[in-house]
């Protein structure tokens, strides 16, 4: 349990398609392109903190580079709402690059985007909107846990996915569906959209609808629904 004012109103940003970093959860990232070593480096030297936010684009141009590798498309518009991680771990590697994990702490409204005066963006954020997600872990009797773990574990099996289940039965429903919303294979604009999710058991709704309309032949058009 951490409060907002120990988050900087400044975070460098790590733009990257289809990454979803949620409060409470851990997304591991395989870093070698100079200008995100150059960001990862900052951070550490600073604060530890990077912000996880995806490029604003058309399912079109997300095919026309990657985002990790450097050969996308450079200052892409970005989605308003991102979630700050602080680097948890780091590991360099025998090539030069380094691999990080990143912990959520709180998502966050881009309110402007800073010149240019390193190799990576950096932004200046508010926080205001999410003070909860600095709140303790959260149970809910509200929150379809059973339901929510069957259908994932169904859809899962569409992509070859084995999670370890057993970590995540342990784990506290909010900690349990932000993983699961980070785990699933959804498309950009769902991923957005559990960003965006105002609280949890509206997240885990949304998880639901998104994955019936998947186990039904439904995906395009839920993709596109999503897609702002």
């Amino acid at each position: 349990m951490f409060g907002l004012e120990r988050l900087p109103d400044v975070l460098p940003v790590f733009p990257l398609t289809g990454a979803l970093l949620l409060p409470k959860g851990h997304l591991p990232l395989n870093i070698f392109e100079s200008r995100y070593l150059d960001m990862v480096f900052h951070a550490r030297e600073k604060n530890g903190l990077i912000g996880m936010v995806q490029p604003n684009i058309s399912p079109l141009e997300s095919q026309g580079g990657n985002d990790q590798h450097g050969t996308a498309p450079r200052n892409r518009p970005l989605f308003t709402t991102g979630c700050v991680g602080m680097i948890s771990e780091l590991k360099e590697n025998k090539t030069g690059g380094v691999m990080i994990l990143l912990t959520g702490l709180s998502r966050f409204d881009i309110v402007e985007e800073l010149p240019r005066a390193q190799t990576f963006r950096q932004v200046r954020v508010l926080y205001d909107r999410f003070i909860e997600d600095c709140a303790a872990q959260l149970r809910s009797d509200d929150i379809p846990r059973q339901k929510l773990v069957l259908t994932v574990e169904k859809y899962l099996k569409l992509y070859n996915v084995v999670p370890e289940w057993e970590a995540l039965e342990k784990a506290c429903d909010e900690e349990l569906i932000n993983a699961l919303a980070m785990i699933c294979p959804f498309g950009m604009g769902e991923k957005q959209a559990l960003l965006n999710a105002a609280n949890i058991k509206e997240r885990a709704s949304l998880m639901l609808q998104i994955m019936a309309f998947d186990l039904s032949g439904g995906q395009a058009i839920l993709s596109d629904k999503f897609i702002q």
